[in-house]
């Protein structure tokens, strides 16, 4: 990287001040909207006008002699020899930069400007008393300084914001939250409820990992919670170690890389199974290009190294569990760090021989895989796993939209921009120093991910973040991560590929990761507990009636003996509904209208329902699917006898007359 002096690291600061400070000021005047107050007569009209001071005063100081004198006389005190009262005030600027961020998060903006560019704003005049102090007391370099300082504090909001889950709530504190456990609690069914069910039909892999506390019995659901949390955190971290082990650098790089793709990980956010994958690849390849040329390797089959062949294998049995999408995946990254380690020199057609072999080997794993984990999860439906192939693509959710403000494209964009830079800047004028091929076929994969993620995000059900562009995420981070540590080998006797990288880019790959993990400072989901535990009362007293109770949603509540006597009729939850209402799935919603019809069941509990649909708002599409093929249907069969006062949680019981009802799939 660019050496950084003082005027340098300033302007950069400066000119990012001038970005934030626009933002922040639409962000406030949106917000003012929403909200229908008169910006020009509400005191919101002086915080609009600080964002445009320091805005304008940026821009002239950007430029202005007055900054030279300035860096001149920050240059000379650190210079200076440390006191006592020195020490002292540069420990106090730190501590409170950091602390200055979480009260004006929690107790000025609060729920009342919740919006990403004001409080980042705060922060960057936070972060620059701290990079202050930690250049004054430590001696560190300008861009050393920062970088401490701002990835230390994303790693804290992002943990802060993981481990908030870990509530004691009985009820679900998201739209299913608590029913992923439920879905986990599928593994052992027989020891739970006394009967052997079908195994998860979506994301069984996550559902397995989420399983392992019911190994221990009778652990309650706060701890299941948290659980979720360390698997967040645990996977997502190993994945990040596993990529600055991969650059094989060492000391505070190390730390910074995996601080930094601990942050970046996070924007999509990669889920943390996948990470399973990352890891397992990325632990796997030999570290040298030498290791890889079959005449060095001492434990191979066919003139193919063994260990990076066994570990695609267990990497694509895994994906085979998880997702269509990440079926590639692991094939794909393997394949991505053999083509960067190693050239083509005069191999010919023998080069493209372990790929071949690799990918061919992956995708035909994950797929038995899946065809194995079919044949033995106990599911009737098999259609259910292709559910994703019927569902209908939102394509308006690639640009910015009700339910993704940002939009798919422009999102990626924002977190993809600045590694492009760096490639940039690393490779301009030495991209002969990789064969043609080894560019087309790098650049092809990570298009391929690009696109599939892309559109996967427009399936309806999805497109509410930037979660489906993950693999896309994990393999352009490879590659970035390996130009920028000198990890790629080039072809005879060209040059390494080493460039330098600009300040600004650099300042601009902390910036934006830290945004997306600045937005989770907030207080802990708080619920009363006397309020929930006359809920789970109510509820209990509710279900006495005898004959099949369904809990379409909070089986948790049965998973976790909060309610007693109640037998689990393990069809029709809500997320399985959902799915089927989503992907049209017309076998399963005709069985769920048969047993509705003839009131198979005696009691309902599920979320408040209703005959209109959503007109406007977040994930306006999948709530027309859901009243159309659930909410209505149910409705028309059932009434609601029964509200709890902690959620929007109904009892429903049948109805005492059919009421004429139209058919959900008449167009």
């Amino acid at each position: 990287m660019e050496a950084v002096s003082t005027k340098k690291f300033l302007q950069v600061w400066l000119w990012t001040l001038m970005v934030v400070s626009v933002f922040a000021i639409l962000q406030t005047i949106q917000r003012t909207a929403e909200l229908e107050i008169d910006l020009l007569r509400s005191k919101w009209i002086g915080l609009v006008g600080v964002f445009a001071l320091t805005s304008i005063v940026g821009a002239w100081l950007a430029f202005s002699p007055l900054l030279h004198r300035i860096t001149d006389w920050v240059d000379k005190l650190a210079m200076r020899p440390l006191s006592f009262f020195s020490i002292a005030f540069y420990i106090f600027l730190i501590i409170v930069g950091f602390c200055s961020v979480w009260l004006m998060r929690l107790y000025i903006f609060g729920g009342t400007l919740p919006q990403t560019m004001p409080i980042l704003w705060v922060f960057l005049w936070a972060s620059l008393a701290q990079t202050f102090g930690l250049k004054l007391l430590r001696k560190f370099d300008w861009h050393v300084a920062f970088a401490v300082a701002l990835l230390a504090q994303g790693v804290i909001y992002q943990a802060y914001g993981i481990f908030a889950i870990a509530s004691a709530n009985p009820f679900s504190m998201g739209y299913s939250e608590a029913g992923r456990h439920y879905y986990a609690s599928m593994f052992f069914s027989e020891v739970l409820y006394g009967m052997k069910l079908p195994l998860p039909f979506l994301h069984p892999s996550r559902y397995l990992l989420l399983s392992i506390p019911f190994l221990v019995d009778g652990l309650p659901l706060w701890f299941h919670r948290f659980w979720q949390a360390l698997l967040w955190f645990g996977l997502t971290l190993g994945a990040s170690w596993s990529l600055a082990r991969f650059t094989r650098v060492n000391g505070w790089m190390k730390f910074f890389i995996t601080a930094w793709a601990f942050l970046f990980f996070f924007q999509g956010a990669v889920y943390y199974h996948l990470h399973v994958m990352v890891i397992l690849i990325l632990v796997s390849i030999p570290m040298d290009s030498g290791s890889l040329l079959p005449e060095k390797s001492l434990r191979r089959i066919g003139g193919f190294h063994i260990k990076p062949l066994i570990f695609i294998i267990l990497a694509s049995i895994w994906a085979g569990i998880s997702r269509v999408n990440w079926f590639p995946v692991p094939a794909m990254l393997a394949v991505a760090i053999y083509l960067l380690k190693m050239p083509v020199n005069d191999m010919g057609w023998k080069y493209w021989l372990t790929p071949f072999v690799w990918g061919i080997t992956g995708l035909i794993t994950a797929l038995l895989s899946q065809f194995i984990y079919i044949q033995i999860s106990g599911n009737a439906d098999v259609a259910a796993f292709g559910s994703s192939f019927t569902s209908d693509l939102i394509w308006s959710r690639l640009l910015p939209n009700e339910t993704f403000p940002m939009g798919i494209l422009p999102g990626i964009l924002l977190v993809s921009m600045p590694l492009f830079a760096v490639f940039y800047q690393l490779t301009r004028g030495k991209m002969a120093s990789l064969h043609p091929l080894r560019w087309l076929a790098l650049s092809a994969m990570l298009g391929v991910l690009f696109v599939g993620g892309a559109v996967v995000s427009t399936k309806i059900g999805g497109g509410g973040d930037l979660h489906n562009m993950d693999a896309y995420l994990v393999m352009l981070s490879v590659l970035v991560t390996a130009f920028w540590a000198g990890q790629v080998s080039a072809e005879g006797e060209a040059k390494p590929i080493v460039g330098r990288v600009s300040w600004g880019v650099v300042a601009a790959m902390l910036l934006i990761p830290l945004g997306f993990a600045i937005r989770h400072i907030g207080f802990y989901p708080a619920f009363d507990k006397t309020i929930a535990a006359n809920d789970i009362r109510l509820l209990q007293e509710s279900l006495q009636s005898g004959g099949e109770i369904l809990f379409i949603t909070e089986r948790q509540l049965i998973t976790f003996d909060y309610l007693n006597g109640i037998t689990l009729m393990p069809e029709y939850e809500q997320s399985e509904l959902m799915e089927m209402a989503m992907s049209r799935n017309r076998p399963y919603l005709e069985s769920f209208y048969t047993d509705l019809r003839e009131r198979r069941f005696a009691l309902i509990v599920a979320e408040d329902q209703k005959f209109t649909q959503q007109k406007q708002g977040a994930f306006v599409e999948e709530n027309v699917a859901w009243v159309r093929f659930v909410g209505a249907p149910l409705l028309c069969n059932y009434k609601p006898v029964v509200t709890l006062t902690s959620n929007n949680i109904q009892v429903f019981e049948p109805r005492p007359r059919q009421v004429e009802c139209k058919d959900p799939f008449a167009e």
